[in-house]
């Protein structure tokens, strides 16, 4: 069954969209972790979808999708750079599982690549170096991150490579000759198959051994010969795979473009799940194997053993004596049976019966070790926290409109938080009572937060306060712009540490309840546990918890949490005020207080 495009596939997908060059970027969105949405306006087409699997699928659509997104900061800075420009270029990189897309809005040009393979990423760039990438990656022969050039995979195309380039690479490989077409030489496992098939080539030969310039001439033709998008069956009746070339075989259905061959196809894939088995379950299967083995033997013997009583005279008869041979086999009832001659026949029946009960002895034994080693339990799998980014050594949460937002634990770490990361349009929010955590909202691109950010941004100041070890139910919080924040005292006045003075207007959310939300979110890609306000965690995190002040241990919680979130006690520690819980509600996972 076919996991993703190749090659070959891609640059049949690239050359259909070339309509789409001059069609105008209306949104981008990443509504999966994997997943990318661009919605195009074109003359020909109207309104369509480009969607982008890049685990390995592409396909231009008119269904709808959504271009929702909560993936974080590179998603926000992709939107700033495209929306409402204009498509300049769409190609292919190397022939290889690479989509390259420009796009040009006045004098600006950016160009996305999508790389569709490993774990998948797309890399934002401008005059060939690296503006933003979704994921940092290291490879052995380039790095992906930014400020760097931006480098691609060393591949070959199929559908230019010259015969002496290609013929090197073949023989160059480590591999077999169907793994060495499929990878090195970047066709794919559908035409690497046709090729051998067709001419005869055990795929598990040596490259050394194979005529490239036989193969170089038959993937020449398969890559010529086009044909209508069809997805194809194998040997089952069962859908295998979708391919614009001819793959030689039974066929499913065929469609007027690849798109819609591949929409269909992914569409009606059924999910395999691959069994992860413990290892108590492997020695138990091997076991149970054992104890098959054994009770065919013991019938088999017990069988040879009646045979042999039941014919004693024919089997008399059968033997030959005078032969020097110790040993004779003899067939009876279609059994080859094993005498020795110097026993008598029923001391031979006898030897087998006790060898039928010797097997039945040792499959009992077998079981007793089963009973006495149950199978354990697997282990739940802990998430850990990869990647740490700047602000996590504060508290921290990404507020429902993707902006950062940073907070002090202590009088040292609010200085630190103010006078390092409160710059041009960047917010301040702080709860009025004592010792509430100075909270720093960063603008995004230069766009100010929203006000629903900084009531969010209140929340958080005012829940991680000293009210909630309180059990204070509500208290009132403001925030104001960068500039009216000061570390200068009026005169005759001192600042603690940790503390600032605010001068100017103050914009005030009172009466605001005191709640934390726990959820599991992603941020570029990797799993983080995320303390912060409701609505912002009910935006990024599909598992969470939210509790107001209450009376239940904050080690219990913290406890509780771990296990229920297959997480790190002390991922789960930094998450909490000070102080008891109760819990409100849960979504995705089962906590009870």
């Amino acid at each position: 069954m076919k996991k993703a495009l190749t090659g070959p596939d891609i640059s049949q997908l690239v050359d259909g969209w070339q309509t789409l060059v001059g069609s105008r970027v209306d949104q981008f969105g990443r509504p999966d972790l994997n997943k990318v949405v661009l919605k195009l306006r074109s003359r020909e087409k109207g309104t369509v979808r480009l969607l982008i699997d890049l685990s390995g699928w592409a396909y231009l659509t008119k269904t709808t999708i959504s271009t929702e997104s909560n993936q974080g900061v590179f998603v926000q800075k992709v939107r700033k750079l495209i929306k409402k420009s204009r498509i300049e270029a769409i190609e292919q990189i190397n022939g290889d599982r690479i989509l390259s897309i420009s796009f040009i809005r006045k004098e600006e040009k950016v160009t996305l690549i999508f790389e569709m393979f490993h774990k998948g990423n797309i890399v934002l760039c401008s005059d060939d170096k690296i503006l933003a990438v979704m994921r940092k990656q290291k490879f052995r022969h380039r790095s992906l991150e930014a400020g760097l050039p931006y480098q691609s995979p060393p591949s070959i195309d199929p559908s230019k490579v010259d015969f002496d380039i290609f013929r090197d690479k073949l023989a160059k490989s480590q591999r077999g000759l169907g793994a060495a077409l499929t990878i090195d030489c970047n066709i794919g496992g559908d035409i690497s198959t046709l090729i051998c098939k067709n001419l005869g080539i055990d795929k598990e030969s040596n490259t050394s051994e194979a005529n490239s310039k036989q193969i170089y001439d038959e993937l020449k033709r398969i890559l010529n010969d086009i044909i209508e998008p069809t997805i194809f069956v194998d040997v089952n009746g069962e859908r295998f795979t979708v391919s614009a070339f001819d793959l030689d075989m039974e066929f499913d259905s065929r469609f007027s473009t690849l798109d819609e061959a591949i929409e269909d196809y992914i569409s009606n894939l059924k999910p395999v799940k691959k069994e992860v088995k413990s290892s108590d379950q492997v020695r138990v299967d091997h076991q149970n194997k054992a104890i098959e083995k054994y009770n065919v033997k013991s019938k088999m013997y017990r069988e040879k053993g009646n045979i042999i009583f039941s014919k004693l005279n024919e089997i008399q008869k059968m033997i030959d004596f005078e032969n020097d041979e110790d040993e004779v086999v003899i067939e009876l009832n279609d059994t080859e049976i094993l005498i020795d001659k110097k026993k008598s026949l029923e001391a031979n029946a006898s030897s087998y019966f006790d060898k039928s009960k010797e097997m039945d002895r040792k499959a009992e034994r077998t079981r007793e070790v089963i009973a006495s080693k149950p199978v354990s339990k697997p282990k739940k799998k802990i998430i850990k926290n990869k990647n740490i980014e700047w602000f996590e050594r504060f508290r921290w949460f990404i507020t429902t409109d993707g902006e950062i937002s940073v907070a002090g634990k202590d009088a040292r770490s609010n200085e630190q938080v103010v006078k390092k990361y409160l710059k041009t349009n960047d917010r301040y929010a702080h709860a009025d009572i004592h010792g509430a955590p100075s909270v720093v909202v960063k603008n995004v691109n230069g766009v100010q937060p929203s006000e629903l950010s900084m009531l969010e941004a209140c929340n958080f100041s005012l829940s991680y306060s000293k009210a909630w070890g309180a059990r204070v139910s509500g208290g009132h919080s403001f925030w104001v712009d960068n500039d009216k924040v000061s570390k200068t005292p009026n005169t005759g006045e001192f600042l603690a540490k940790g503390a600032f003075v605010i001068r100017g207007k103050r914009n005030w959310n009172r009466n605001l309840e005191l709640n934390v939300a726990i959820g599991l979110i992603s941020y570029d890609g990797n799993p983080k546990f995320m303390g912060g306000p409701i609505s912002s965690i009910e935006k990024l995190a599909d598992k969470y918890v939210i509790f107001r002040p209450g009376f239940t241990d904050r080690k219990v919680v913290i406890r509780k949490l771990s296990e229920a979130f297959s997480a790190d006690s002390t991922d789960i520690e930094k998450l909490l005020p000070s102080g008891g819980f109760d819990l409100v509600r849960t979504k995705g996972i089962e906590l009870k207080l």
